[in-house]
């Protein structure tokens, strides 16, 4: 759908009216692959992130127990005796293993889980762009103190707060580039799962080689340099940011007060809330590709190929791929599809993503069915990363657009922020839906996720048009 007129004026008599994206001319507005060009420095920040995150992510646990928590490392870590004491207080005595398994599961489960109140202190005080800077400057700081073995917990704890602020401003501030009814919001999140993939895919090739072959320093430093250059994306590109809506100012000059919630906004929310709860179901499914599925896969799927055996973890390199080449599929149909001035029924596209996430793990059941007598073919396991990697967009993608479309100006980084507590709380259910797999078999395993998926399809299929219908404010509301 091409934009070309930008986005109606805020009435200056409206304090509430989010105003406008920065540059609504024309040019500006499709200079970026016919995006707005603030478009891509947010991409750029969000690559940086992606790629400083992922590669300390897959580096955390074979770092602290490889090194940081050997004899003669662990003692010069500041806090570390006081942490370890925490840790073995909650969970008993702990091996190195232990505390740095221990120590991912909080580092992650935290960092996912912070962004809600980031997005509450920026939609009340800071505004979205400077709490995003506030987020990018911490970021830096921490990847380069976790070169330092000393700095190691405080650069983590830096990271949590970092990313906190980072995480929903930056959607907030990609949803805010664009006008109500421009479809073009979803092909924007659609580029931004595109570069988070790209980041994350990128970093074990440079950040996980050097710290391996060379040494952790040198894949730190990577790390940190990934994550300047994010920064420097985005200050680069600060005048291109839609203002902040509480920081905006009316034509008379004075102040404008934060935007305050207003009749129909509740069931919005409610909405909102509901669709948040369906994708972290969604992300307590898929995540088996990451926990079970490898288990199952290293004894039960024909992985030899020409004589060579593929490596169990290659399907995670497969996943980025997938993921990549399904968003920028889904993102050219979107834009085939969606005929200019009109707006695409978003309840109806998640239906696509759950039917294709049903459809994944019937073929991970066919193929337990098959390893039941000998192994599942590569060819299933290959199709089912496929399936559920093309999901990805139809479900993530399309409600974090609905999240920074339909929520009240007053909430959208808080809403935003619940996202991220939705995906912390996905993460969680992988875990427990995992545990299932010790008391049936695994033909009954994946058959019941399929079972999930489908009947989260029929009730969005059902209620889908009543949801739209909430999500519709009264027009001296919207």
């Amino acid at each position: 759908m091409s934009h070309t007129d930008g986005p109606p004026a805020a009435d200056p008599a409206d304090p509430d009216q989010p105003p406008p994206p920065t540059l609504p001319a024309s040019r500006d507005d499709r200079a970026f692959f016919g995006h707005p060009r603030g478009l891509g420095f947010l991409l750029g920040a969000e690559a940086g992130w992606a790629f400083a995150y992922f590669g300390l992510q897959a580096m955390l646990t074979l770092y602290m127990t490889q090194t940081l928590l050997k004899p003669g490392h662990a003692e010069h870590v500041i806090g570390f005796g006081a942490y370890r004491g925490v840790l073995q207080h909650l969970y008993g005595p702990l091996s190195a293993t232990g505390i740095a398994s221990q120590t991912f599961g909080l580092a992650t489960g935290l960092i996912y889980a912070l962004p809600i109140l980031g997005g509450f202190i920026a939609d009340r005080w800071l505004g979205q762009r400077r709490a995003m800077v506030a987020g990018l400057l911490i970021l830096v700081a921490a990847h380069i103190l976790v070169i330092a073995e000393s700095t190691f917990l405080i650069a983590l704890a830096l990271m949590i707060v970092g990313t906190g602020f980072l995480k929903t401003n930056l959607l907030g501030q990609i949803g805010r580039l664009y006008a109500p009814g421009d479809d073009r919001r979803s092909r924007a999140f659609g580029l931004w799962l595109i570069s988070l993939n790209a980041g994350s895919m990128l970093t074990p090739l440079i950040s996980g080689t050097l710290g391996e072959r060379l040494g952790w320093g040198y894949g730190f430093a990577a790390m940190a340099a990934g994550m300047a250059l994010g920064a420097a994306s985005y200050i680069a590109g600060w005048r291109y940011m839609p203002r902040d809506v509480a920081q905006a100012r009316s034509a008379r000059g004075a102040a404008r007060a934060a935007p305050s919630l207003k009749r129909g906004d509740g069931r919005v929310i409610a909405v909102i809330v509901l669709l948040v709860a369906l994708d972290a179901i969604w992300t307590g499914l898929y995540n088996q590709a990451f926990n079970i599925f490898p288990i199952w896969a290293e004894d039960h799927v024909e992985r030899h190929v020409f004589g060579f055996l593929t490596p169990v973890s290659w399907f995670t390199t497969l996943d980025g791929l997938m993921t990549i080449a399904g968003t920028a599929l889904a993102v050219r149909f979107w834009s085939w599809r969606t005929r200019p001035g009109t707006n695409a029924n978003d309840i109806r596209r998640v239906c696509v993503g759950f039917g294709l996430a049903t459809a994944a793990f019937l073929v991970l059941t066919s193929g337990a069915l098959i390893g039941g007598a000998g192994k599942a073919p590569l060819a299933l396991a290959v199709l089912f990363f496929v399936l559920g990697d093309f999901a990805i967009p139809w479900i993530d993608t399309i409600i974090v657009t609905m999240i920074s479309r339909d929520a009240p100006a007053a909430l959208t980084s808080t809403l935003l922020g619940v996202y991220y507590v939705g995906a912390a709380v996905g993460n969680y259910l992988t875990g427990a839906l995992g545990g299932l797999s010790d008391h049936m078999s695994i033909q009954s395993f994946w058959l019941m996720h399929a079972a999930i998926a489908a009947v989260i399809l029929v009730f969005l299929a059902l209620t889908g048009g009543g949801l739209n219908r909430l999500l519709q404010r009264p027009a001296a509301s919207a």
